[in-house]
């Protein structure tokens, strides 16, 4: 089973740089932990530079879109370089996404190591627009979750009917949940899954990446950020062995 859980998001500690803003929403909405607060820049052709403070490892990105709008942008590339100059990065990657499921990952084909990426963006509705960016580094667990993980894609529109059984609906978006679980973790990834559990608790987002191509048609679909419903029992059934269950829900 193909199962990832992202480390830290370097985005939320750095220092962010937008060639244009739109004041109402500001690039300071990207380390927002609501997916309906967005980043909107002014033009067709913008950038955002990320000052990771220090030389930093990043093997995954993501982008996400809001639910209710989609992504404004057409196409989405992340540069790197050791330095805040941009005429010839040193590392460049393109981030495929999709608007049926409004989000986009790329895990790198190597770690790269840099202090400064530039998210470079470009439109046709006459700004560039972003939910949530995250760069940074999946943990390197040598165990994955059980088969028989379940997903719940629950509708969250309000729906009402009136004397004659017609139908109004509140749009808003679907929210989903998954639960999963895990056995036979030793200590290593154990502490691996601490420090993510003590860093997010229930109040911070945690990135995954769940199946893989040769499993399911569109692995977004189970993929991105998403907020833990409670901190899980850990159950140690064997010496150096232990179990754990998870119920997470998506950000929006």
């Amino acid at each position: 089973m193909s199962f990832k859980l992202m480390d830290e998001n370097l985005v939320d500690q750095s220092t962010l740089t937008a060639s244009s803003e739109n004041l109402l929403f500001p690039v300071s909405n990207l380390q927002d932990s609501r997916r309906s607060k967005v980043f909107r820049s002014t033009t067709n052709s913008d950038n955002i530079v990320i000052d990771m403070q220090e030389t930093s490892s990043v093997n995954t990105i993501f982008v996400i879109a809001d639910k209710r709008n989609g992504f404004g942008v057409s196409t989405i590339t992340v540069e790197f370089n050791a330095t805040n100059s941009w005429g010839s990065p040193a590392y460049s990657i393109a981030v495929p996404f999709s608007t049926a499921h409004n989000l986009g990952f790329v895990e790198l084909p190597a770690t790269v190591n840099y202090r400064f990426a530039r998210v470079v963006m470009t439109s046709s509705l006459g700004y560039c627009e972003l939910s949530k960016i995250y760069i940074g580094s999946f943990l390197a667990l040598t165990r994955s979750i059980n088969f028989g993980w379940t997903i719940k894609d629950e509708e969250l529109s309000q729906k009402s009917r009136n004397r004659y059984n017609q139908l109004f609906v509140d749009v808003i978006s679907r929210q989903k949940t998954i639960n999963f679980s895990m056995s036979y973790v030793d200590k290593v990834d154990l502490a691996l899954l601490n420090s993510l559990l003590d860093r997010a608790g229930e109040s911070k987002p945690i990135y995954m990446i769940l199946g893989c191509d040769t499993m399911v048609d569109d692995n977004r679909r189970f993929s991105g950020p998403v907020f833990l419903e409670d901190i899980p029992t850990i159950t140690n059934p064997f010496f150096n062995k232990y179990s754990l269950s998870m119920s997470v829900r998506e950000m929006t």
